[in-house]
């Protein structure tokens, strides 16, 4: 025999079945789903719009900084390119000065200025926009071809002007200085100086304060040649550094464009 309850569910099951509630109820259901679902998705993509805004901003803000950390170094770096072209006038002249002096009976004592030697090139990037982009992660910066750019200059380009700036910090204070005070003598030709300021006033620093070398030995001659070398490959290095910088302010400025 059947238990007492299921002639009463399979009574209501039929009912159901008559009046086609069940499928109302299913059809119900997964609307329900449905529009739980939907609402999730279209509250993630809010959220997410609203996170890639907000990097966005962050990127535009910390490339416009980055901008202005560039137009300082290369107001810098071309003080130091005219540093150096002068210098490689200068080095070329001294040289040839030797040289010449050579052929005569008497070989021409020569002046070499204490300025060519201590007032260096010597470029300072600003770097602070650079770290805060370490600091948020490179990958921040959206474009690839600016991301690179802005990776080469100052992990390459600049790390190569320092490593040569430094070889030539030591080629001129080591090796000049150190050969200049074994034979020569300092001189200044300030007449009327009475005090160190009057001695290295900017108006008298150029045509005074020197070291005499009486006989110029080939050794002069070979860090002559050595500083000559080393201002050479800086100016190039100098120049390629400059148009790296331009076309960064270039992206930059198109990135960041209202």
């Amino acid at each position: 025999t059947n238990p007492p309850m299921l002639p009463f569910f399979r009574r209501i099951r039929k009912e159901l079945a008559d009046d086609n509630q069940a499928l109302k109820y299913s059809r119900y259901a997964i609307g329900e789903i449905v529009l739980v679902v939907v609402g999730i998705l279209i509250a993630l993509q809010v959220n997410n719009w609203n996170e890639n805004q907000n990097t966005r901003q962050i990127e535009r803000k910390l490339l416009q900084e980055l901008k202005m950390d560039l137009e300082e170094t290369k107001a810098d770096l071309m003080t130091d390119i005219e540093k150096a072209r002068l210098e490689l006038v200068a080095t070329d002249s001294l040289y040839q000065q030797i040289v010449n002096g050579r052929s005569q009976v008497k070989p021409r004592p020569v002046r070499i200025s204490m300025q060519s030697i201590y007032n260096r090139s010597d470029l300072y990037p600003k770097k602070s926009a650079y770290e805060s982009l370490q600091a948020f992660g490179i990958n921040l910066v959206s474009n690839d071809f600016l991301r690179k750019g802005i990776t080469d200059l100052y992990e390459l380009q600049l790390v190569r002007v320092e490593v040569l700036e430094s070889f030539l910090k030591e080629t001129l204070e080591k090796g000049f200085v150190s050969h200049l005070m074994e034979v020569s003598k300092p001189i200044d030709e300030c007449d009327g100086c009475n005090s160190l300021k009057e001695i290295f006033s900017p108006d008298i620093v150029q045509s005074s304060n020197f070291y005499l070398v009486e006989q110029p030995s080939d050794e002069l001659v070979h860090l002559l040649k050595t500083k000559y070398m080393a201002y050479l490959a800086l100016t190039e290095l100098y120049g390629s550094t400059e148009t790296k910088i331009n076309d960064l302010i270039e992206v930059i400025d198109s990135e960041t464009k209202p």
